[in-house]
């Protein structure tokens, strides 16, 4: 078999892309019958059909779904390639591609790319958001470097660099009668309704899965998009936060949330940074990981001295 032509992947990914040859065309700045002819050729070189002709737009066959991954594997990489090499003609400039989860990007990256920026001011620095299983996807086709996200079944083909731990608790507005309940049981818990973030999310697979095995379903009465907005519901009273009190801090300070733990011991979450291992560090990923480190540590050290300073008058009173 002959080796893939670079344009005719190009051809065949735009044109699975837009579903139609005049739409390809025009998005590739050729001729319709430039891409007719470029897909035709692809296909006698695989011997294989491609895509399935419905009056004036296509469809991929299965054949085509199964190449589709591969180009855009291969077309990213070549992207790669291109760009490293002509870097390499520019000192101290260079590119990083960070991807996070939504959590990391509101309450670790801003502090960590202050710094980067200031250590690495000529390189182009992007953030791409996403839950941890699309990170891990994103890394695979090579269209992120590096990526801060949750341990999954998925990272295991991936280079990881440990990061840090931690818990899933309920978020309690100070009225709620669990927030001053010397022992909360999984009984306490079956009739309350409780506020995620995300049913696909990895945490959300956690909780489920724990619940069950403790002899209860999670009752859920809302799903929102962010944690700001998790917190200001349970502050309200709402419902039950579900969440990790490191993204709370501001909170435990002033009192408007209190954290219990639930009933359940197996809620914690292993944060790493994740790299493909087919992908040649740079120095700034390096550096990157240090400074995520030095942030993660300073929040966990704040939160955990806040979390403290709100159970002692519980103490004394007892």
């Amino acid at each position: 078999m002959d080796l893939l032509d670079s344009r005719q992947l190009r051809a065949f990914q735009e044109l699975a892309r837009q579903e139609s040859f005049t739409a390809a065309a025009r998005s590739l700045c050729l001729t319709q019958s430039a891409v007719s002819h470029s897909i035709k050729a692809l296909e006698r070189s695989l011997d294989t059909v491609l895509f399935e002709r419905l009056g004036k737009t296509v469809r991929l066959t299965r054949a085509g779904e199964s190449l589709l991954p591969h180009a855009d594997r291969i077309l990213s990489r070549m992207v790669r390639a291109q760009d490293e090499l002509l870097l390499l003609d520019r000192p101290g400039h260079g590119r990083l591609r960070i991807g996070a989860t939504v959590t990391i990007s509101q309450y670790v990256l801003p502090s960590v790319l202050r710094e980067l920026r200031e250590s690495f001011p000529s390189f182009d620095i992007s953030v791409v958001t996403d839950d941890s299983r699309g990170l891990m996807a994103l890394l695979e086709t090579g269209d992120i470097d590096v990526a801060v996200a949750l341990e999954t079944s998925f990272s295991e083909k991936l280079k990881m660099s440990s990061l840090f731990e931690d818990e899933i608790q309920m978020a309690i507005s100070p009225l709620h009668p669990l927030a001053s309940a010397s022992e909360i049981q999984t009984r306490d818990i079956a009739k309350e309704s409780f506020i995620f973030y995300s049913q696909a999310s990895e945490t959300f697979r956690l909780l489920e899965q724990e619940s069950l095995a403790n002899g209860i379903q999670l009752k859920t009465s809302l799903q929102v998009g962010s944690m700001a907005a998790i917190k200001e519901m349970a502050k309200i009273g709402m419902g039950i936060g579900l969440l990790s009190p490191w993204v709370a801090e501001k909170e435990i300070a002033e009192g408007s949330l209190v954290f219990r733990p639930l009933p359940w011991k197996n809620l914690r979450r292993k944060w790493s940074i994740h790299r493909d291992p087919r992908h040649q560090t740079q120095m700034i990923e390096e550096v990157f990981s240090g400074i995520c480190q030095n942030v993660v540590d300073t929040l966990m050290l704040r939160t955990g001295r806040r979390l403290k300073d709100q159970a002692e008058p519980e103490r004394e009173v007892s």
